[in-house]
């Protein structure tokens, strides 16, 4: 089945050829499009040196020199181009000390992780595919070009690709490339938090998050997580996520729930950006809790958490307790009619503002924080009592010292 390429990918292709140099789109690009799937970038390796791809074509970038790579600009699209290379040692367990370029496709193919991405492709030729990776395609399968214990030496986070592409692609992992993981799962503390962070989160969204189960023997969760062991049924948390909604923060709440507080260190040390991370604790925190399905209740969550977290956190809450669905579906009605109404459940939405009282004689910064404080846990008992006429005829208790 011929691929189609997009028509900047093939200009490319066309103009190398064009210049006496060979060219192929590969990897996962070829991948995705034997699985049907739109590729989100399409890379090209070329026998071409860097240098001379850079006198073919008007706009690029060094992307990565050191390495081969020159992007290729063209209307406003950004097109990685790679000279065909052979990897040096890998004396860190990630990356090759030094490259050598080649000169047959075949070649750049045999250093790749796994043979579905060790497909090249152009209009010219067709399909080079040395190692069966679209036959592993067909049958879903994930296996390492050549020994699995020598891709997996050479770049540990190899290991936790071969987890994610199972939960994202719905594969299996053949059975040598996975018993050779377990032995070597320890080097992935080589691997940086941001690129274990990359991985987990695609795994966790993936179709298939049973995958992973394979943290329990093959991939040890500890290797993963900085030396913390799961504190629970990997199973059963498979399951939940399998019915979360595909949301960052929802399956992380989810999967980091049974480490409690602990959670709030893990997300550090996988340096997730503040926003997230706090989303995420939020969620934690409030999950154990039962919800009560009182209007004052659902209030306070709403100020806290705001509309839209507060509907995820019910969604969480029907994951983990199904038997309450009833519940927290009625709950989701009281909010929703809530919003409905305009009803207020922030100081922002008081009739009155702290202009109003320091007007009224109340000069100390704190003492009109506790005042509108006050204020609102009113109008969250008594909804009609948000009117400014109500609510100024309260301010001048808080003025006389009387205290919310």
């Amino acid at each position: 089945m011929p691929v189609i390429l997009p028509a900047n990918v093939k200009f490319i292709i066309d103009a190398l050829y064009g210049a006496g140099f060979e060219a192929y789109a590969v990897g996962g690009c070829v991948r995705d499009r034997l699985l049907g799937a739109e590729p989100k970038d399409w890379d090209i390796a070329t026998s071409a040196t860097p240098a001379q791809v850079k006198e073919i074509f008007r706009r690029t970038v060094d992307t990565g020199i050191k390495h081969g790579t020159v992007t290729v600009l063209l209307e406003r699209c950004a097109y990685e181009v790679t000279t065909y290379r052979v990897d040096g040692a890998y004396l860190d367990g990630r990356r090759p000390s030094e490259v050598t370029f080649a000169s047959r496709i075949g070649d750049d193919l045999s250093r790749r992780d796994f043979t579905m991405n060790a497909i090249a492709y152009n209009g010219r030729d067709g399909f080079v595919d040395p190692f069966g990776g679209a036959e592993d395609i067909k049958n879903k399968i994930i296996r390492c070009v050549g020994e699995a214990s020598q891709r997996f030496n050479e770049d540990a986070l190899r290991m936790l690709r071969a987890v994610r592409f199972a939960s994202q692609l719905g594969f299996e992992i053949e059975p040598q490339t996975l018993s050779a993981i377990q032995p070597l799962a320890r080097k992935l503390a080589l691997i940086s938090a941001e690129r274990i962070r990359e991985e987990l989160t695609k795994l966790l969204l993936g179709a298939r998050p049973q995958a992973l189960c394979l943290f329990r023997v093959n991939l040890p969760i500890q290797y993963v997580l900085f030396g913390r062991e799961y504190p629970g049924d990997m199973l059963e948390k498979a399951a939940q996520i399998a019915a979360c909604p595909k949301v960052t923060a929802l399956v992380y709440a989810l999967f980091l729930l049974n480490y409690g507080a602990e959670s709030v260190k893990i997300l550090r040390d996988l340096r997730f950006d503040n926003k997230t991370a706090r989303e995420i604790s939020e969620y934690i925190r409030l999950l154990p809790p039962r919800l009560e399905n009182d209007s004052y209740a659902i209030k306070k969550n709403l100020r806290g958490l705001s509309a839209d977290h507060f509907f995820k956190l019910l969604t969480l809450k029907e994951i983990l307790e199904p038997e309450k669905a009833a519940e927290f579906h009625a709950i989701r009605a009281a909010a929703e009619g809530i919003l409905a109404r305009g009803e207020c459940f922030s100081i922002r939405q008081l009739a009155v503002n702290g202009d109003d009282l320091i007007a009224a004689g109340i000069a100390d910064g704190k003492a009109v924080g506790a005042a509108l404080e006050s204020l609102l846990d009113r109008v969250l008992r008594d909804p009609s009592a948000n009117t400014r006429a109500r609510l100024l005829t309260e301010i001048p208790r808080f003025a006389r010292n009387d205290g919310p």
